[in-house]
């Protein structure tokens, strides 16, 4: 008798758990609201396109805090005046929070000014787009035409034109000039 009793209580417990589990993923902050494939948005100010954003998949969220996911990776590419691209970023994992005007970009991102001929490397970045500002306190690598400087955190406007990094490592030549 107390082999069956165990065994229904067994049972009764393993339902409760697996039915709490199944509410937790089934909750509407959980669930993506819309989820699309191979994305392509373009932003534009005043008829002239300032940005285009590809993903080849967005999740969008709903909730007390939205926010939308590129987990496959996001790529925007920032135009001049003249619509011509002056900045890339990529990265390997995106998300966006709408309430805070705010975009994250981790896993191998990577920003491109294509005037200057300059790259940031980094692990993760911020992009406040209140403000137009990037910045990180992560590790950062950024390649010049004539040298390579390291340090860990940097901030810098969003198409990454002028850019300023703390704790500065790595060889920095200097010509002596007599």
């Amino acid at each position: 008798m107390s082999i069956v009793a165990f065994i229904s209580a067994t049972m009764l417990f393993s339902c409760e758990r697996d039915t709490e589990a199944i509410i937790n993923l089934t909750k509407a902050d959980t669930m993506p609201a819309m989820t699309v494939k191979n994305i392509c948005v373009t932003q534009s100010e005043k008829g002239m396109i300032t940005l285009e954003l590809t993903a080849p998949l967005l999740r969008a969220f709903e909730g007390k805090d939205p926010y939308t996911e590129f987990p496959q990776g996001v790529h925007i590419v920032f135009f001049d005046s003249l619509m011509r691209p002056k900045s890339e970023l990529t990265a390997g994992y995106g998300v966006s929070y709408d309430s805070r005007n705010t975009m994250e970009a981790r896993n191998d991102v990577v920003i491109r000014n294509f005037n200057k001929r300059e790259q940031l490397n980094t692990e993760k970045l911020t992009w406040d787009q209140n403000r137009r500002k990037v910045f990180t306190d992560e590790f950062v690598k950024i390649t010049q035409v004539d040298k390579i400087v390291h340090g860990k955190g940097m901030e810098s406007d969003e198409v990454f034109d002028n850019w300023v990094i703390r704790n500065v490592t790595g060889t920095i030549y200097v010509s002596e000039k007599k």
